[in-house]
């Protein structure tokens, strides 16, 4: 278990050990929860706005469904016209 001083403007240095596990690199962004009584700190991926959307709940799980009929065979295959007709139907 490492220790660190907090600073009088409560900053905490991460110690080396930790950063280099999880990656964390200057620059890099955190966030930090309580959790039962404990502070929890997980390296954080910036998503840009544009491309929230695909990181919703429906929008995953519509992938995980997506994914698990294809890795069952359960999908169907077309020839470009027959599939914009059934688009258009």
């Amino acid at each position: 278990m490492k220790t660190a001083t907090i600073s009088y403007k409560g900053q905490v240095a991460i110690p080396k050990e930790i950063r280099e596990a999880l990656h964390i690199k200057a620059g890099d962004q955190v966030t930090f929860k309580l959790d039962k009584g404990k502070i929890v700190l997980e390296p954080t991926l910036s998503v840009p706005r544009s491309q929230a959307w695909f990181w919703t709940p429906e929008v995953q799980e519509k992938l995980k469904k997506a994914d698990k009929n294809f890795k069952s065979d359960n999908f169907k295959t077309y020839e470009i016209d027959r599939f914009v007709k059934e688009l258009k139907d």
